[in-house]
């Protein structure tokens, strides 16, 4: 009877004589497996990831397809996570952290939850047939929705709020619908992240890697550059101050103005984390690079297109708004810096120096009381600063900056593949 090389097993599977061979038929099957996942990951949409069920179970492993390598072992991973890196590219810790899903979003299926999901498209509410009254402002899409179909529940609220005082009105209404309608924007965001992608929340970006570092360069960089816009309009002549009504300035209003603190923290993190945290991520993940922050930018600066005080200028600072949200998460690999810095922006323009954003006239209260008195082509309109050509230069200058700075990441060595 012919012997064969292979080794009788017991019931564990476990060969029970000759180890050496038994040795060199795992690295066979090993070598066997991998083969056949670089092979799948070369014909798959998908090349970044291959699945392998084995034995019946699913054996997944991250592959280059271009090289045909395990990326990570030779790159410095540790523990079989993978470098931090923050370099643009397609290897960016941010992006391959969309990779954590056991279903990845399609590329084309991830603008439309984009669009479904951000309540910033409250613009598009007469798509069902219902525009928000002027006294029941609906800061988003479901803010809208709510007070649609609830206006009895909502309806009270106003007038229970003008029965105050108009001063009163004005203060909380819109931070209230602000609330509602964003963080039901959070939780639909969350439910997909969670029950259709299946994986972790913390990957769209808040992980806690360098998190306070990166809270910190947002909260800096956001009040170093608002105050530059101001500083700038001041210089040329183009503010003045104003006379504000009692009790909406200084300290007497601090409590309307810390409130708008939490709500503009409510509203632009979850602009950050479904652009740059979900979408970029996704479709980055999936397209390249290029179509995650085009994507993306596009569909933000879409979303406030309708909003008050719009037009050309105003669109072209909302690309690069959106073009330094999205480095600023790639540089730190996470979207806290992006977060910090959207909040503080939109608040200090509105609550510290007490002019319109994105349209909106601000709400809360303010410590100072600015009004714009100069060509609206400096100073936005109606639109606020962050629509004039102040803003521009100052976005512009921000965004280079960016794109050649390294970031917080690891350096990575020349001719390691990307």
């Amino acid at each position: 009877m012919r012997r064969s090389w292979r080794t009788p097993t017991g019931p564990s599977g476990r060969s029970s004589a000759n180890p050496c061979a038994a040795r060199a038929m795992r690295r066979a099957v090993a070598a066997d497996r991998f083969s056949r996942l670089r092979a799948m990951a070369r014909r798959s949409h998908d090349p970044g990831r291959a699945v392998n069920r084995i034995a019946g179970r699913p054996f997944t492993c991250r592959i280059d397809s271009a090289q045909g390598t395990m990326p990570g072992l030779e790159h410095g991973d540790v523990a079989g996570g993978r470098m931090f890196r923050t370099d643009l590219s397609r290897a960016n810790s941010l992006v391959q952290l969309a990779g954590r899903a056991r279903r990845v979003t399609p590329w084309y299926i991830a603008p439309f939850v984009a669009v479904l999901v951000f309540g910033g498209l409250a613009q598009f509410t007469d798509l069902f047939g219902y525009k928000p009254p002027k006294d029941m402002p609906g800061a988003t899409l479901w803010g809208g929705l709510v007070q649609f179909l609830a206006p009895h529940a909502a309806r009270p609220v106003v007038v229970w709020l003008k029965g105050i005082s108009d001063r009163t009105y004005t203060m909380w209404i819109g931070p209230f619908f602000m609330l509602i309608g964003f963080g039901i924007a959070w939780l639909l965001l969350y439910l997909w992240v969670r029950l259709v992608e299946w994986r972790p929340f913390h990957t769209i970006g808040l992980g806690l890697h360098r998190a306070g570092v990166s809270l910190l360069i947002g909260v800096l960089l956001a009040l170093f550059m608002t105050s530059a816009v101001m500083v700038g309009l001041m210089i040329g002549g183009q503010l003045q101050p104003r006379i504000a009504a009692p009790g909406t300035t200084g300290a007497v209003a601090m409590a309307g103005i810390t409130f708008m603190l939490v709500a503009f923290t409510v509203q632009a993190s979850s602009e950050e984390a479904l652009y740059r945290g979900f979408l970029m991520s996704v479709m980055s993940y999936r397209a390249g690079l290029a179509a995650g922050i085009g994507v993306s930018t596009l569909l933000f600066a879409l979303a406030h297109s309708r909003n008050h005080g719009f037009d050309a200028l105003a669109g072209f600072n909302l690309v690069l708004f959106a073009l330094f949200a999205a480095l600023l998460s790639l540089r730190t690999g996470s979207i806290w810096a992006a977060c910090a810095w959207h909040t503080v922006w939109n608040w200090s323009i509105a609550n510290l120096w007490g002019l319109a954003i994105s349209g909106h006239p601000p709400d809360g209260g303010s410590i100072m009381a600015w009004d714009s008195k100069g060509l609206n082509l400096w100073t936005g309109g109606d639109w606020g600063p962050e629509g004039g050509l102040a803003a521009t230069i100052v976005l512009a200058i921000g965004t280079l900056a960016l794109f050649f700075w390294r970031g917080l990441g690891e350096p990575v060595a020349k001719g390691v593949h990307a």
